[in-house]
């Protein structure tokens, strides 16, 4: 990082990924462009958990070229004063993986229900068995982690 008064520590950026649940996730596409996706995650054992379709741009992506990175942005806000801004991010790079197993798929959707509706978790699972069939989850083992503030 160019600015180092601006690095977060390796917790402060843990806790970035923890406390958020969305990141744009930038890929290279199945014809070598760049292709950048906002998703929904699960950070679990030092890795993103993202679901999705099994087909499409992005998993094509991901076949072709299985490295990513996420961003995620926590908390902004605009000091108008100071012309600049107060904010925390989170730089996620790392391979991805595409599971298709239903165990473990049931195992990181449960995560997600968990996570998001813990008031219905009964209905939630029930989804989670319909939706079964249908998704694909993608898991980025983090490799390299980085954090950075403003102001």
């Amino acid at each position: 990082m160019r600015r180092k008064d601006s690095e977060l520590s390796q917790e402060a950026s843990r806790e970035i990924l923890e406390s958020n649940n969305y990141a744009v996730v930038s890929l290279i596409d199945a014809e070598g462009l760049p292709y950048g996706v906002a998703l929904d995650y699960i950070y679990k054992e030092d890795c993103l958990y993202f679901h999705g379709a099994k087909e499409g741009r992005k998993t094509d992506a991901m076949k072709k070229n299985p490295r990513a990175c996420a961003v995620i942005l926590g908390e902004t806000k605009v000091i108008p004063n100071r012309f600049g801004r107060e904010y925390v991010s989170a730089v996620a790079e790392g391979p991805i993986t595409l599971i298709d197993d239903p165990e473990q798929k049931r195992k990181v959707m449960q995560w997600v229900v968990e996570h998001n509706s813990p008031d219905y978790l009964e209905k939630g699972y029930a989804v989670v068995e319909k939706l079964l069939e249908r998704v694909l989850i993608y898991k980025m083992e983090i490799e390299k982690l980085s954090g950075k503030h403003g102001l």
